[in-house]
C-alpha cells in the first residue's frame, strides 16, 4: 500500500496541489504554510473553534456525476527515465563539481601550481600534537590551501613542498600566529613532516571508478551509484507524472460533474479558512489583515477573499465529487492503511499525538479534522482508481525543422 498521507500534509487542500500549494506568491499559501509551522500550531490552538464536525453528507445527494470510466489524461512527456538521462545527470553533476583529482603518473617533482596528495604530521618539540596530522589530503601548493579552496593554511605550511619528489618526506618549519585560535599553539614554532603520495591532475569523467563512487557518492561501486541516480530520477518523474495526472483528472471531473454545495457548510468552512489565515499571519488581529496582505502579496482584502473563495470552492467541489464516486463504487476507508499512513505522518513531523494534525486539518476543530483526514484517505484511493482506468496519451513534441544546407 502506497504511503499517501505524508504527501497530503504538504498541502492543506485535499489531494490536489494546485489549489492552495501553487505559486508562493499566492495568498492561499497562508493555509498551506500553517501546516508546517509551530506558530500555526499555537495559533490553531488559540483561535475560535469552528463547529464543522456537525456536518455530515451523503455526497451523491449534491452531485451529478459525469462519465469517469476512462478519464482523458494527456501527459506533456512520457516521464520515462532512460540510460541517457542517468548518464546526462551524472555528467552534469561531475562537471559542475569538478575538478576531481587523480594521480598524474607522468610527474615526479612538485612544481609551482601543482596539486598534490600528501600525508602530514605536525610536531611541537618533536612530539605530534592533537589535530596536526592527516592523510590523503589534496593540497594546492602555490595557493597554500586545500585543492577545493575551502580550507586555507597558516603561512608557510606548503612552502617546503616545491621541488619535493613523489614518495619522499619533507619537513616544513612553520610558526603559528600569535592570535591563533588554539592558544596552546599560538606563537609556537612547529615542524610539519609531509609524505608526498602523488602529484595530481584533474580527473576525466570517463575515469570514474568504484573508489570514486565510494568517496563522493557513498556507494560501493559505479553501478550502485548509477542505480541511486536512476531511482532518484524515477521518483522525481513519478512525482511530476502524478501531479500532471492529478491536475487533468481534477479539471475533467469539475467539467463533467455538477455540484450543488450546501451553502451553510461552505460559509462556515470559508470563515474557518479565513480565521486560520488571520491567526497564522496576523496574530489573530483582524485589523492587521489589510496591511499584511498589501505588504506581502500586493492584494486588497477583497481580492484575497475572492481568491480564498475560489480556491476553497474547487477543493470542496472535489471533495463532494470524489465522495460521490466512492459511494457509487462502494469504496470505504481502509482502516489499516489509514492508521499506518497516519503513524508515518506523525513520525515524519516528529509528533507524538494526532491532535495537532487533526486540529490543523480541521481549522481548529479536532473532530472535523479527523473526519477530513479519513475522507482524504478515501479520496486518494479514488484518485488511484481513476489513474488506473484513465485514457492516458502523451503529447507529441514538435520536431526541430531540418536545417537546409546550401549547395553549389
Amino acid at each position: 500500500m502506497k504511503k499517501r498521507i505524508v504527501a497530503l500534509l504538504l498541502c492543506v487542500t485535499t489531494i490536489f496541489t494546485m489549489t492552495a500549494c501553487g505559486k508562493k506568491d499566492d495568498v492561499t499559501e497562508g493555509t498551506e504554510a500553517s501546516v508546517n509551522t509551530e506558530s500555526t500550531e499555537n495559533a490553531v490552538s488559540q483561535m475560535p473553534v469552528p463547529d464543522l464536525a456537525k456536518y455530515s453528507f451523503t455526497y451523491s445527494d449534491y452531485v451529478t456525476l459525469g462519465d469517469y470510466s476512462a478519464v482523458p489524461v494527456e501527459l506533456s512527456e512520457s516521464y520515462e527515465v532512460t540510460d541517457e538521462d542517468v548518464e546526462n545527470f551524472l555528467v552534469e553533476w561531475f562537471t559542475s563539481n569538478s575538478p576531481f583529482y587523480v594521480a598524474d603518473e607522468t610527474k615526479t617533482v612538485i612544481e609551482e601550481g601543482d596539486i598534490v596528495n600528501v600525508n602530514y604530521v605536525g610536531k611541537l618539540d618533536g612530539v605530534a600534537f592533537e589535530g596536526g596530522s592527516a592523510e590523503n589530503q589534496t593540497i594546492d601548493v602555490s595557493g597554500n590551501c586545500s585543492a577545493d579552496g575551502y580550507s586555507t593554511y597558516i603561512d608557510g605550511f606548503t612552502s617546503g613542498l616545491l621541488g619535493a619528489k613523489v614518495g619522499t618526506e619533507v619537513d616544513c618549519d612553520v610558526t603559528f600566529p600569535e592570535n591563533y585560535q588554539n592558544t596552546d599553539l599560538a606563537g609556537k614554532a612547529v615542524v610539519f613532516t609531509f609524505t608526498v603520495n602523488s602529484i595530481q591532475r584533474p580527473m576525466a569523467y570517463e575515469e570514474i571508478d568504484d573508489a570514486f563512487a565510494a568517496e563522493y557518492a557513498g556507494e560501493d561501486s559505479v553501478e550502485a551509484m548509477y542505480d541511486v541516480v536512476r531511482t532518484s530520477l524515477e521518483n522525481e518523474a513519478d512525482y511530476y507524472k502524478a501531479s500532471e495526472m492529478n491536475s487533468d483528472i481534477q479539471e475533467y471531473l469539475l467539467e463533467v460533474c455538477t455540484v450543488e454545495l450546501p451553502a451553510d457548510y461552505f460559509a462556515d468552512l470559508l470563515q474557518a479558512y479565513r480565521d486560520v489565515f488571520v491567526y497564522t499571519n496576523c496574530d489573530g488581529d483582524e485589523s492587521k489583515l489589510e496591511e499584511f496582505l498589501s505588504t506581502n502579496y500586493g492584494y486588497t482584502v477583497e481580492e484575497a477573499e475572492q481568491m480564498w473563495t475560489e480556491a476553497l470552492k474547487m477543493e470542496v467541489e472535489m471533495e463532494f465529487i470524489l465522495g460521490a464516486i466512492a459511494e457509487k463504487e462502494g469504496i470505504t476507508l481502509d482502516q489499516e492503511a489509514y492508521e499506518s499512513d497516519l503513524a508515518d505522518l506523525l513520525s515524519y513531523y516528529g509528533l507524538t499525538s494526532t491532535d495537532t494534525v487533526f486540529q490543523t486539518y480541521g481549522y481548529g476543530d479536532l473532530a472535523y479534522g479527523e473526519m477530513r483526514m479519513k475522507n482524504m484517505h478515501v479520496q486518494s484511493q479514488i484518485i488511484d482508481m481513476l489513474k488506473e482506468t484513465a485514457a492516458v496519451t502523451v503529447a507529441e513534441t514538435e520536431e526541430e525543422p531540418a536545417t537546409e544546407t546550401a549547395t553549389e
